[in-house]
């Protein structure tokens, strides 16, 4: 959603840019955020998946697939779909 978001300001920001420099800026920008909250994210659901109890394993195990399929299907899926669908509207 950051990167998204970032779109959208970038094309209020700079309208007569082109879509592709405009979602590589964005993804260049939200890069290091998007990881740095993920990989913190990990390292406490991991804390909790060893050291949890039986009860709360499943549950953070879950939530660790849910982390990392979200962040990579933000980055490498959802982006250019977006990117290919405004290009298509066109």
């Amino acid at each position: 959603m950051v990167i998204f978001d970032r779109v959208r300001e970038f094309n209020h920001l700079y309208p007569k840019r082109d879509k592709f420099s405009l979602f590589n800026e964005s993804l260049n920008t939200t890069l290091a955020r998007t990881i740095n909250t993920s990989v913190s994210t990990l390292v406490v659901l991991l804390c909790i998946f060893i050291l949890g109890g039986d009860s709360i394993r499943s549950f953070s195990f879950a939530m660790i697939l849910g982390v990392v399929f979200g962040t990579l299907s933000s980055l490498f899926i959802a982006a250019p779909v977006a990117y290919s669908m405004l290009n298509r509207k066109k």
